[in-house]
């Protein structure tokens, strides 16, 4: 290249992209926006809208179980939705109808499609059928566990966040345990069980099946305050129902340390009243978590229960009753109960005592008082009534001077514990046989003569 010939494409150097950028510009990094604001906005969408399937009611189930098998028998899709088909395989796969033979082949339509669907509402809504269905050992969630693992990669948000938290979802065997560990480690079980995915954790067959290790896991430590703090927070969590089926096993914990010892006063009127709060009172319900409970530890709870109801009238008396005979009567009664000789006690306030003992002595606030006492209603509300099974005998005592009355618990006019009313004076009228108080040594020496 001569110096008078003109530089072509060739011969002219080239430009760095620097030059051709400008040398006075630097480069300039475009940083991404904060990603936190989306998370909560996705979290907010999938805790508003948690569902992915609808759950019918129970009277409907079998309809949309007897409508799937004639639309598969006849192949007829029209007028269907993806909601309506994975409402059905709740009904499908529920207890009642997930081994029924005559279903067996809506079950089979039911995996094919997990195989064979494109990603989407009804792949992440067998998910959830999977979930709430499970049970160990059986069939139908070993079918649906395989189907689903194969189709895992392949799942929405809902599903995906579960998976991702507990990668065990699809192996049956090893799910509840890991699910169990989760619950262990996590300070608040339900609200933890939320946040990852399980939308209903005291109904999904997972979580229930996960419960029972989850229960034997805190069992050794029920006598701590740790231990049964993180139970509660899963029987009665803040921000859900109250447990109610299933219940029974981890209330037997809860009160299993004591079988043969006595909590500390606080702890055991904290722990009665939190389980009579939750699931109401044995001696005035059966039902619920009651009719299969271990006899032993609902005796344990009897106990305590008449101890506080004793507790809360005298409690109640003494704060309210001025009177030098108060005292030694007081103190006959619970040495009475320390003996052992008190089976059953209760508490009839009359509306003064009720709003003291509301105010003074139940400060928890879990405490409903139209179901946990009786109402004294005669002599204006003024007098209440401390009502006890002493042995085949009722013996009923009164604040101020209304005296101690005797029954037999045979008798046809003998004052019924656990009623919600009661009238002092039709109960001063039936009496047999009453002493007043104005000799405690005779007055204590007749009731034990008559008990």
């Amino acid at each position: 290249m001569n110096g008078g010939e003109p530089a072509t494409s060739e011969t002219r150097p080239r430009k760095t992209a620097r030059e051709i950028l400008g040398r006075d510009q630097p480069f300039r990094s475009r940083s991404l926006p904060p990603l936190e604001q989306i998370r909560r906005s996705v979290s907010n969408i999938l805790s508003r809208w948690p569902d992915a399937v609808r759950t019918p009611e129970d009277r409907d189930r079998e309809r949309l179980a007897k409508e799937m098998l004639k639309r598969i028998s006849e192949w007829d899709w029209s007028n269907i939705t993806t909601q309506r088909v994975s409402s059905a395989a709740v009904a499908v796969f529920d207890e009642e109808r997930r081994s029924r033979q005559d279903l067996l082949p809506v079950r089979e339509f039911y995996l094919t499609e997990i195989a064979t669907r494109e990603p989407g509402a009804f792949l992440d809504g067998m998910v959830g059928v999977y979930v709430e269905s499970f049970a160990p050992g059986a069939d139908h969630t070993r079918c649906l566990a395989e189907a689903l693992a194969e189709r895992s990669a392949e799942l929405g948000a809902r599903p995906g966040k579960l998976l991702a938290a507990l990668p065990e979802l699809f192996s049956p065997d090893a799910a509840p345990l890991a699910l169990a560990r989760i619950m262990r480690d996590a300070d608040d079980a339900y609200a933890q069980l939320m946040a990852i995915g399980l939308t209903s954790p005291h109904t999904s067959g997972l979580a229930k099946t996960a419960q029972k290790t989850f229960v034997e896991c805190l069992s050794p430590d029920l006598d701590k305050a740790e231990a049964r703090r993180k139970l509660f927070n899963w029987l009665t969590p803040e921000n859900g129902p109250v447990l109610q089926a299933g219940a029974g096993p981890a209330v037997e914990a809860l009160l299993a340390p004591w079988r043969d010892r006595s909590p500390p006063d606080p702890l055991r009127n904290e722990l009665s009243e939190a389980i009579i709060s939750a699931w109401n009172d044995p001696r005035l319900h059966a039902g619920g978590i009651w009719s299969g409970f271990d006899g032993e530890l609902r005796a344990v709870l009897l106990r305590w229960l008449t101890h506080q109801d004793m507790k809360f009238f005298c409690d109640m008396v003494t704060a309210t009753q001025n009177s030098h005979m108060w005292p030694p009567r007081r103190d006959f009664w619970l040495k009475l109960y320390h003996d052992g000789m008190i089976d059953e006690a209760w508490v009839a306030f009359g509306s003064e005592a009720r709003r003291y003992a509301q105010q003074n002595l139940l400060r928890g606030g879990k405490t409903d008082m139209n179901r946990r006492f009786g109402r004294q209603l005669d002599r204006g509300g003024s007098t209440s009534l401390l009502i006890m099974r002493i042995g085949n005998k009722v013996v009923v005592d009164g604040c101020h001077s209304y005296k101690t009355h005797i029954f037999r618990a045979d008798d046809r006019r003998t004052p019924k514990l656990y009623q919600r009313q009661y009238y002092c004076d039709d109960i001063m009228r039936a009496s047999p046989n009453s002493k007043p108080h104005n000799s405690i040594p005779s007055w204590s020496q007749w009731v034990l003569q008559h008990v």
